[in-house]
């Protein structure tokens, strides 16, 4: 968020809010603030670090292989990726070297605390390397992707008396997607499921533990100066830019640039300014006018990118070193990264990639050179990795230095915001009311329901203007009538909830007040004869709303589908806990 060029390029309206800016803010100082007095209040309690390593085959798949083939030390990752499970969709290892082309290393860091002489898991640290990004990016709803439904599944393996805190780290994803075929639910709830079922194995049969008590956690963090010169100078010796392919997207997210020319294998004719043969993003050579503007230096000008590079390296005792740096890398330049920082001193170490800034992607030299996607996107010229491989062996020599030392300063930094966005973040800012509720929503929809709108319950109401900022005080829930009873509905061993995939909650009309609507995506073995309702409970002023029963098999077959109406009161049953 240093950056105005990427603050402008963060969503369709482009410019930064602050109000959003706030809101972010404020939620991640309530979690640290969390984690501090959870920590305080259960520091008499005994600790232990479990770290387990194996791996979760057939979930990623190389998306720049062109580029990948180009490295000479490629052989050896693909013929690892056999031996560890990788396979081709129809179950071979031969002829498909986009699905052998990752690491399917998984590591899980175990937080173990032990109360009244029993030790009990309180959190998962994963770190595995693959875009979260198996819905469309033309999905019209926020969604934290096939890794929120991975560490959401986690965390409801906990006993109804313990809390859980799972948290996905990404690593050396640059050029790693899913396996998604239609980028849509099911490609999101089939690799969630995958990889949450990948860390269930490893906790239960893991192929390396290692085990620490109350380790010595130290972080050594320097912003290095871009600009060159100077003692704090990262060295890169090139100024920011992007090539042509980058302004056209990768594989998971074409723009409609990319059918206009800007592709990955546009070259300049020499080499310039420390990039390569890289052609400037905008200066397309067969638009001779775009050229000779030179566009992209005044669409993005050096001042639009961010002055500091950070890197930490971070140790927790002799049980992991983390590696934190603010790109996407690709699978072969973080391989050469971590066989270089892995020694006696650090003998376990994973990079975790997009950490504490946004300076787009860094491929490897010989990739680089392909200018696809991945290496139009690494900014800083095709030495760019084995500058910041260099910059962490050099944090990785110095002593560390402790969290709880006295006297630390955090330095300062610079937010260069940009404009303000045309139309600020915000529900009274969506547009005139839908037509249809499910608008836009099929890559959400089960297979079976797609374009079937009619036959996936839905239930409107009214809320204030106070709840824009405080939907997590928000519950919807579906309930079901058992046995002359109304109890909430449990799908397997998950609620039906607002939690779950099950429940969409949409912005139906933010113009003329606020009117939201649940979508209930019942799954195909719902009972089509048995009477359920909505309910929905905002806590700001502790309203809770139910719809009149409905039965599945009953809806109504018309075209705008109706909501189910509200009932005056919620049944008997229907609680307001």
């Amino acid at each position: 968020m240093t950056s105005s060029l990427f603050n402008g390029l963060s969503s369709q309206w482009p410019g930064f809010d602050k109000q959003l800016f706030d809101f972010l803010a404020g939620r991640i100082a309530d979690a640290v603030t969390s984690a501090y007095k959870d920590a305080s209040t259960s520091s008499p309690e005994a600790h232990s670090l479990v770290l387990r390593t194996g791996f979760a085959p057939n979930i990623q798949r190389n998306r720049a292989i062109g580029a990948f083939f180009r490295n000479p030390d490629h052989h050896a990752l693909i013929e690892r990726a056999r031996t560890l499970g990788m396979r081709c969709p129809d179950g071979t290892d031969e002829n498909c070297p986009r699905y052998l082309a990752a690491d399917p290393t998984l590591t899980v860091l175990e937080v173990l605390r032990k109360t009244g002489g029993k030790e009990r898991r309180v959190a998962l640290l994963v770190f595995f390397a693959v875009h979260p990004t198996a819905m469309t990016h033309e999905n019209s709803l926020w969604s934290s992707d096939l890794v929120g439904r991975a560490m959401t599944s986690l965390e409801r393996d906990r006993s109804s008396s313990d809390s859980l805190v799972a948290g996905y780290f990404n690593g050396a994803e640059g050029d790693v997607s899913p396996r998604w075929t239609s980028q849509d639910r099911a490609d999101v709830i089939e690799f969630g499921d995958k990889l949450a079922g990948a860390v269930r194995r490893v906790l239960a049969h893991p192929a390396e533990e290692v085990r620490a008590d109350s380790p010595e956690i130290s972080v050594r963090s320097k912003s290095f100066r871009i600009d060159s010169g100077g003692e704090d100078s990262a060295g890169f010796g090139a100024r920011p830019e992007f090539g042509v392919a980058a302004v056209g997207g990768a594989e998971d997210g074409r723009t409609p640039f990319y059918y206009y020319g800007w592709h990955g294998g546009v070259l300049s004719k020499k080499p310039r300014d420390g990039q390569g043969r890289k052609q400037p993003g905008l200066d397309l050579p067969s638009l001779p006018l775009f050229k000779a503007l030179k566009l992209t230096r005044l669409l993005a000008p050096r001042p639009s990118f961010p002055d500091y590079f950070p890197l930490s390296i971070a140790r927790i005792g002799d049980l992991l070193t983390i590696g934190a740096i603010p790109v996407e890398m690709t699978t072969m330049m973080g391989k050469r990264i971590r066989e270089k920082l892995v020694s006696p001193a650090n003998p376990r170490f994973v990079l975790v990639g997009l950490a504490n800034e946004y300076l787009a992607y860094v491929a490897t030299p010989e990739e680089y050179e392909a200018q696809d996607y991945e290496g139009a996107s690494t900014i800083f010229g095709p030495q760019e990795g084995n500058v910041i491989s260099g910059l962490l062996l050099q944090l990785a020599a110095k002593p560390d230095t402790k969290n709880s030392s006295p006297g630390q300063t955090i330095p300062s930094v610079t937010f260069k915001l940009g404009p303000k966005p045309l139309i600020p973040f915000g529900a009274q800012f969506q547009g005139e009311r839908r037509n249809s509720l499910d608008e836009d929503l099929e890559p959400d929809m089960p297979h079976s329901l797609v374009r079937l709108n009619s036959r996936a319950p839905r239930f409107e109401w009214d809320e204030d203007k106070t709840m824009d900022w405080n939907t997590s005080m928000r519950s919807v829930s579906i309930y079901e009538r058992k046995g002359g009873q109304w109890k909430p509905l449990v799908n397997g061993d998950q609620l039906e909830d607002d939690g779950g995939p099950n429940l969409l909650t949409v912005l139906v009309d933010g113009v003329f007040g606020r009117r939201w609507a649940a979508i209930w995506l019942p799954p195909d073995e719902s009972d089509k004869s048995t009477a359920y309702l909505f309910r929905v409970k905002t806590t700001i002023r502790g309203e809770v709303r139910c719809s009149v029963p409905f039965e599945l098999g009953k809806l109504p077959g018309t075209e705008p589908t109706p909501s189910i109406p509200a009932d005056r009161v919620c049944p008997a049953g229907v609680n307001d806990k």
